[in-house]
């Protein structure tokens, strides 16, 4: 009995570890499996490290760009600045003698002629200095007519050896004395007759004039010529714009002056809505350059100037030629750095170079270089804050663009690999 319960424990001790021994073995098969299944994906997904790092360096990472040609066209060479409107001549009406005002013809923004009575001062002293001066010249006249007379009989007594020489020397020294206090009379009387004259206060210049300062009873004197005086009057046709520009543009200035109607030609922008007021000739360039600036003073005189007022500030844009050859870029492909300004060119396998350039002239949408850039080339027009120097880019799709942007995507396609 004994024996047979020892034979039973034994048989099923026996079958447990087999049943354990198999579990453990099938287990470990299975994660054998998984294993071999997780490694072949892994090593697909995963490459090795040297594998994963030239595959970094032979593709990195594209930017996506919009590009434009670089296009060679005549353009305008053209200049803005800040000017003022001013007349061609302004003059400071002022008394030139001492006097009262008796009689004032003028008001404040009269519209005068040249010649046009302004004032008139009291004269009635002046009246009677001349009176006297003309009284004085008759006696010295007189006087001068009876030495004439006294010399002509001591000459013929002196003929007839009746006279001396030292009296007919005599006579005639009489006679030179009152010839030369008659000159003295006469220009006495011319300057009574002048300054009676001066008593007339007169438009100098036809023009437009400002406040009035003297009327009736104001004395005015003649020795002082601060203040503002009696009236300013200034012309108003025709008028002129002055404006400044850099010393660099002195060659175009010159030749533009010396040139055709199309070069110096100068159009005037004014008020709010900065609407074109006016066009101008270019007429003058200053002698000497502003040291202190570094700029040069430029006028033009204006053909039409409704509208426009003596001390206006306007903006002034003038032409100084035309560029026949220029490279163009549309104006959103020139950026500005450190380095100064800049453009992203595209060049051989898609890899862009920012390059230096040297702007002549913006106009409107596009900007003109005159150094760094060659027509035919390409260059970013957006996308460039992306970029540095030996970026790969990747042309973007295009979008409708705004018609104000139309110069940038116009003639923008994608870079071929």
């Amino acid at each position: 009995m004994i024996r047979t319960a020892l034979l039973l424990l034994t048989t099923l001790t026996a079958g447990g570890l087999w049943y354990v021994l198999a579990g453990a073995e099938g287990q470990a098969s299975a994660r054998a499996s998984v294993a071999k299944v997780l490694g072949t994906s892994s090593q697909t997904s995963e490459p090795p490290a040297s594998v994963q790092t030239s595959l970094s360096q032979k593709s990195p990472p594209s930017v996506a760009v919009i590009t434009a040609p670089v296009r060679a066209k005549a353009i305008p060479i053209t200049r803005t600045s800040i000017g003022w409107i001013e007349p061609t001549a302004r003059v400071t009406v002022r008394a030139r003698i001492d006097g009262t005002i008796v009689e004032r013809h003028i008001h404040d923004g009269a519209e005068v002629a040249a010649g046009d009575l302004l004032f008139r001062l009291d004269d009635r002293e002046l009246q009677a200095q001349i009176a006297r001066g003309e009284a004085v010249l008759n006696r010295d006249r007189a006087v001068l007519a009876k030495a004439q007379a006294a010399l002509k009989r001591t000459q013929e007594l002196l003929a007839r050896s009746v006279a001396t020489h030292t009296q007919a020397e005599e006579a005639a020294a009489e006679v030179r004395i009152a010839a030369a206090n008659v000159a003295a009379s006469e220009a006495t009387l011319d300057m009574d007759r002048t300054r009676l004259g001066h008593t007339r206060i007169t438009a100098p210049i036809s023009g437009r004039a400002g406040v009035v300062q003297g009327s009736e009873g104001h004395v005015v004197r003649g020795s002082d010529p601060s203040g503002d005086g009696l009236v300013t009057i200034t012309r108003i046709s025709p008028l002129q714009v002055s404006f400044s520009l850099p010393e660099h543009d002195l060659p175009l200035l010159r030749a533009a002056l010396a040139g055709s109607e199309d070069k110096g030609r100068v159009r005037v922008f004014a008020g709010r809505d900065g609407q074109l007021s006016a066009e101008a000739e270019l007429t003058f360039i200053d002698s000497s350059v502003d040291v202190g600036s570094g700029t040069i003073l430029v006028k033009a005189t204006l053909k039409t100037y409704d509208g426009l007022w003596p001390g206006q500030y306007v903006r002034v844009e003038l032409t100084l030629g035309m560029n026949p050859q220029a490279a163009a870029v549309p104006l959103v492909a020139l950026q500005t750095g450190h380095s100064g300004p800049h453009v992203f060119v595209v060049g051989r396998g898609d890899i862009v170079e920012m390059r230096r350039v040297q702007p002549l002239d913006t106009n409107h949408d596009e900007a003109v270089i005159t150094e760094g850039l060659t027509p035919g080339e390409r260059v970013v027009v957006e996308g460039q804050a992306r970029l540095r120097d030996g970026s790969l880019i990747v042309e973007a799709a295009l979008a409708p663009a705004p018609v104000s942007q139309g110069s940038r995507t116009a003639d923008a396609r994608p870079v071929r690999p």
